[in-house]
């Protein structure tokens, strides 16, 4: 075998081997996903925008506050004569970032519908409770 082809199998597995550890370290890359955790939220209440295919979900803060980086997210499901909302948030696996509790104890995020809300239930998908609705539209 020629030397090259051993220094071309090294080069591959030390690359391959740099992007697995900035995957799981740092969160960046294609493996980025194995630097970061998900966790569920609990949405508690939602309220009308004027547009009407965008909710807003008010979502309780975590316990353990949020970080800069974190990323909250709400996913709706449109079944029937319901909006079935599940939300999470993302953050990096291994972070020392002071949390943040700026803004109250719920934290707002659009949601974009197919569909117009209309008289459809908007339901918290975890345990299929109906979420409250905050009066007033939000502009």
């Amino acid at each position: 075998m020629p030397p090259w082809v051993l220094w071309l199998i090294v080069l591959v597995l030390a690359l391959v081997a740099l992007v697995i550890v900035a995957g799981f370290v740092g969160g960046v890359g294609p493996l980025g996903a194995l630097g970061r955790t998900t966790s569920e939220l609990q949405a508690v209440k939602y309220r009308t925008t004027t547009s009407d295919a965008v909710l807003q979900i008010a979502v309780a803060m975590p316990p353990s506050g949020l970080c800069r980086d974190d990323k909250i997210s709400v996913t709706a499901f449109e079944r029937g004569n319901r909006v079935e909302v599940d939300s999470t948030v993302t953050r990096p696996r291994q972070t020392t970032c002071p949390v943040s509790s700026i803004g109250g104890d719920v934290r707002w995020v659009d949601v974009q519908l197919d569909a117009p809300l209309a008289d459809r239930t908007v339901i918290r998908l975890p345990d299929r409770q109906p979420l409250p609705r905050e009066n007033g539209t939000l502009g």
